[in-house]
């Protein structure tokens, strides 16, 4: 018993130890009009990576437990039905009832 409760605690800091090594290998936030190189007049995107991580899991969002690429793939990248709109960032909004979610305002803020 004893050898159990030791190996689930070891288990439990090294998940700690996993997860805090990942996030610091992470920015903190992602200007997605340049990592996607969007063309277009609204403000840019200033995407706050490190807080989605303080309240979300890595394959929430991403296709592997430690990051790396979307879920989704983002094709569209103009106009209002795009695919941050209409795939990735407004479904998860709506879901989690974040309030303001799909203001344009909420993301989109003016310098």
């Amino acid at each position: 018993m004893k050898k159990r409760i030791v190996c689930l605690m070891a288990a439990g800091i090294m998940a700690g130890v996993s997860a805090a090594a990942l996030a610091a290998n992470n920015p903190d936030t992602i200007n997605l009009k340049e990592k996607f190189s969007i063309k277009g007049k609204k403000a840019a995107v200033i995407f706050p990576h490190k807080m989605h991580q303080e309240k979300l899991k890595c394959i929430d969002c991403h296709a592997s437990e430690k990051g790396g690429p979307l879920k989704v793939k983002i094709e569209k990248t103009k106009g209002m039905s795009n695919d941050f709109h209409k795939k990735f960032c407004w479904p998860c909004h709506v879901a989690k009832k974040v309030p303001k979610g799909k203001s344009c305002s909420t993301c989109h803020k003016k310098k």
